[in-house]
């Protein structure tokens, strides 16, 4: 028996990563459809609203996908338009860079440090950063193009929404604990994402109006950036905040720099450890290693939309195992705390 059992945990272990491995090989194609069901979940509230208040079931998606697209549009011109200037004042941030590094030096060599241990050369080559803002003007321009498709598989999802709660009654019509668990379980998923959407959303105005306040460059594609990285759990806002400091370095005095920062902290302390978990509740609570590891395995199946949607993906998984009593301890070791059945 205990042989037996190690011969399926080895086969569901090598299922687990043949999946995986399939997914990411056909991740081009999933992606879009991920985004989409993503924005899908997030416009079922405003649908639910909007039929409520009599609006034709057809003309509801067809709102919400106007509204939404346009938004998208707004959104990623916003962002061209900064790279786009990022890119012809590279070359500008790249001397202010070798200048502040050439400082350093000569104020190493002035404080009596020895000439062996102070580098002589910089640890990343300057003209890493023009290329790094015209790769970045790239690909937003070729994240665009993914838009339409996503959009277009919004469309569908919308409209399949409305006959969705039919089907799944038609389908199992014995199973009423079922339907109960899935009700439950994308109420949840409901959840997390409006309070995630939520966030992120104060996020980047607190971030982009504070920056723009302070006078940085480039405020409002720091705020973008903050809103759409507070997805990324731990490192997101981290990754965020890196460019925007560096720009400050370069741009500003040490006082600014220090003011910068400051307005990255808040909006993290304040929503991300305070508000975040009063709303979302305790049950969908994730270990900090899972939340490690799953950015990690979700980022290498669909790169950075899965890192962006890892969480969601995971809490996915953990709600699937939570609803049934065969795969509830499962679930159980992925949670941030130890519950009592």
């Amino acid at each position: 028996m205990q042989q037996s059992n190690a011969w399926l945990w080895l086969f569901g272990a090598a299922a687990i990563v043949i999946i995986l491995a399939g997914l990411r090989s056909i991740s081009h194609i999933i992606t879009p459809f991920l985004l989409a069901a993503f924005l899908a979940v997030i416009c079922i509230p405003p649908l639910t609203w909007m039929r409520q208040k009599g609006l034709p079931a057809v003309v509801a998606p067809l709102v919400l996908f106007v509204g939404v697209g346009l938004s998208f549009f707004l959104l990623f011109m916003a962002i061209r338009n900064a790279v786009d200037e990022l890119a012809l004042q590279a070359p500008l941030y790249q001397e202010r860079l070798s200048a502040l590094v050439a400082n350093f030096q000569a104020l190493a060599e002035d404080r009596g440090v020895p000439k062996e241990l102070i580098p002589q050369e910089l640890m990343i080559d300057t003209a890493t950063i023009t290329e790094v803002a015209r790769m970045l003007a790239r690909g937003v321009g070729q994240f665009t193009t993914y838009l339409f498709f996503v959009l277009l598989a919004l469309m569908f999802i919308l409209w399949e929404a409305r006959t969705f709660p039919g089907k799944l009654k038609a389908a199992f019509p014995t199973k009423r604990r079922a339907q109960v668990r899935m009700r439950r379980f994308l109420r949840s998923i409901n959840r997390y994402l409006a309070v995630k959407t939520a966030s992120s959303i104060v996020t980047g105005l607190f971030v982009g109006i504070g920056l723009w306040i302070l006078g940085l460059d480039f405020a409002i594609l720091w705020g973008i950036l903050a809103g759409l990285l507070n997805f990324v759990p731990t490192v997101g806002s981290i990754i965020a905040a890196v460019p925007a400091v560096l720009i400050a370095l370069l741009s500003m005095s040490f006082g600014d720099t220090v003011l910068v920062v400051i307005v990255y902290l808040i909006p993290n302390i304040v929503i991300g450890s305070i508000l975040e978990p009063r709303f979302m509740g305790q049950t969908l609570g994730l270990s900090p290693v899972v939340v490690l590891i799953s950015l990690l395995v979700w980022g290498w199946v669909f790169g950075p939309v899965g890192m962006l949607l890892s969480i969601l993906l995971t809490m996915i998984v953990k709600l699937a195992l939570e609803s049934s009593s065969q795969t509830q301890w499962l679930g159980i070791l992925l949670s941030d705390k130890a519950k009592n059945r």
